[in-house]
């Protein structure tokens, strides 16, 4: 039988581990979402050779789970890091760094793999008839995608930007295997602690339902925001 009262006792105890989780995500995010327009203009101005290493790079990321690319990166950057400084003479104590860093850049890459998609998909969508219609009424380049392409774009994009910044959420869950303590990592120690795994766990679930409602609400009047583009622009 579930111990409720260990559960009352312990949820604001995970719970305060809930801004390890935001801090994740937000380092996530605002590593991806630049990579990500970057990708996402090589793609859709065919550079040659930088739009097929994107297409090979995220077809890569999208093939291979979140958690093998967290072990991935958790275990080459600190070689890497070791070898440069050694290469360069000097000698600093990579492992003394803060795993937190190496989370930013593995829960990033997934995002930025379907984020792109999501930036080329929402740019193309939008008429090109509208484009030229800037033109025509004497808007600059950077015009036209600040007033007319960006914001028609962003209609489509935001939602499915919605859902990768959800996956990003869950994601973080899988930073623990990092040495980050996170709402996860959290239950996890307290319930070898209590013995009292799924209880935890539980309390752990609601943590990230209460947290991912509140996020779609967000997401769901930012979108209400744009949608404003689709009819008046």
């Amino acid at each position: 039988m579930l111990d409720s009262r260990l559960m009352l006792e312990n949820f604001i105890k995970i719970a305060a581990y809930l801004p390890v989780t935001i801090k994740l995500t937000i380092g996530a995010l605002l590593i991806a979402f630049p990579i990500s327009f970057l990708f996402a203009f090589a793609e859709l101005k065919k550079i040659p050779v930088l739009s097929s290493l994107v297409k090979v790079w995220l077809s890569a990321i999208r093939g291979t789970p979140v958690l093998l690319q967290m072990f991935t990166i958790y275990a080459l950057i600190p070689l890497w890091l070791n070898n440069l400084f050694k290469a360069s003479g000097r000698e600093i104590d990579i492992y003394s760094i803060d795993p937190i860093w190496y989370a930013y850049v593995a829960i990033s890459l997934s995002a930025t793999a379907f984020l792109t998609e999501a930036i080329r998909s929402a740019i193309l969508s939008v008429d090109k008839g509208q484009k030229e219609a800037g033109y025509m009424v004497g808007l600059s380049k950077w015009q036209v995608y600040k007033e007319i392409i960006v914001p028609q774009a962003m209609t489509v994009a935001v939602p499915i930007m919605g859902n990768v910044i959800i996956d990003v959420i869950k994601s973080t869950s899988l930073a623990f295997t990092m040495s980050v303590t996170e709402v996860m990592g959290s239950a996890k120690i307290i319930g070898g602690m209590t013995t009292k795994y799924l209880e935890m766990y539980i309390d752990a679930f609601f943590v990230y339902v209460i947290f991912i409602v509140f996020i779609e609400i967000l997401l769901k009047r930012v979108e209400k925001a744009f949608a404003r583009y689709k009819k008046t622009v």
